[in-house]
């Protein structure tokens, strides 16, 4: 089976004391398979009132989907940039920046970075300017500036 990642806001984590052990790095819960999937949905749930409003239960289901959703956008993304553009983020920031101002596009970053924080800014006391001017390093071993990341990221959220 495969293992799903992605974003979930400080917001949540806080809200539903999620053990932090279920977060990589780049700040995204990783569920391994889908009893991890029925877990996550049943910490959500032990925090609502389904008594008095039982559609807002979370199913497990549902965080399977979403899992599954984002790893084949990644997937899609990630052959597109292999057989058509590897510099297509850089390409999209520069778009974004020549239109909106780089100033602009520097606070979505920064806003989403602190919203949806990778482990460095939410547990080890660094700031989101200072993990956008950074890179990491992909699961393929390829360096990315953590701004294309972050974008990269934001886009599919």
């Amino acid at each position: 089976m495969m293992t799903m990642e992605f974003h979930i806001s400080r917001w949540a984590r806080q809200y539903y004391q999620f053990d932090q052990a279920l977060f990589s790095t780049s700040g995204n819960v990783i569920l391994a398979d889908f009893q991890a999937a029925r877990l996550f949905a049943q910490k959500m749930n032990a925090s609502r009132d389904l008594v008095s409003h039982p559609e807002q239960a979370v199913r497990a289901g549902q965080i399977n989907a979403m899992g599954l959703i984002d790893e084949i956008l990644h997937q899609v993304v990630y052959q597109y940039q292999q057989q058509h553009n590897p510099t297509a983020f850089r390409q999209a920031l520069d778009w974004l920046e020549r239109r909106l101002g780089e100033a602009a596009v520097e606070k979505v970053l920064l806003e989403f970075t602190a919203n949806f924080p990778p482990l460095q800014v939410y547990m080890d006391g660094g700031s989101a300017e200072q993990y956008l001017a950074g890179n990491s390093t992909r699961p393929t071993g390829e360096q990315v500036s953590n701004r294309e990341a972050a974008l990269e990221e934001l886009l599919m959220l």
